[in-house]
């Protein structure tokens, strides 16, 4: 059964409240600024229903075949508070070819306020934080699991940025 909006929110809102009490124990206000909040889908009619269901909400969907299925990264126009800022981009990923996809709110991504990604990842190892870097054929990350199936990921920039630069041509 497609979820409602009223539902896609109060699940948004459980893992933000999740995100927003580990980067408070973890002491990183003013260290962090959250980017975007990922949703990953099972199947490709979920992804379809999914993205009507925000459309919406949208200012614009740019969407794009990444790892052989589709992304669409949407700016909401409402954007989703947390204790760090705002996130105004959502991205909604299809299945995989392989399959092996779940449903779910997946990660929520956020980069330095100030420095660099390699200076945040040795100030959270300090605080004795597991972080896994995960080699991806179109990038490489930092995930740090908060949940069996949430989990935050360290960027060095924003997502726009890199859409901007990487895959429209342009340098910002």
């Amino acid at each position: 059964m497609p979820m409602t909006l009223e539902e896609f929110t109060k699940q948004v809102q459980k893992k933000i409240q999740i995100f927003n009490d580990w980067a408070l124990e973890n002491q990183l206000f003013g260290k962090i600024t959250p980017d975007h909040f990922g949703y990953k889908c099972s199947s490709s009619e979920e992804f379809e229903q999914m993205r009507k269901l925000l459309e919406h909400n949208s200012a614009f969907i740019y969407q794009s075949i990444i790892s052989k299925r589709r992304i669409a990264i949407i700016k909401l126009k409402d954007p989703i508070k947390t204790n760090f800022g705002h996130l105004f981009f959502f991205e909604l990923s299809d299945q995989k070819p392989d399959g092996s996809q779940r449903s779910g709110f997946d990660h929520l991504e956020f980069f330095p306020k100030d420095g660099s990604e390699q200076d945040l990842i040795k100030y959270l190892e300090i605080k004795n934080i597991q972080i896994k870097k995960v080699e991806r054929p179109h990038h490489t990350t930092h995930d740090i699991a908060l949940s069996d199936n949430f989990i935050v990921r360290i960027e060095s920039r924003s997502l726009i940025e890199k859409i901007i630069g990487e895959e429209i041509g342009f340098n910002i």
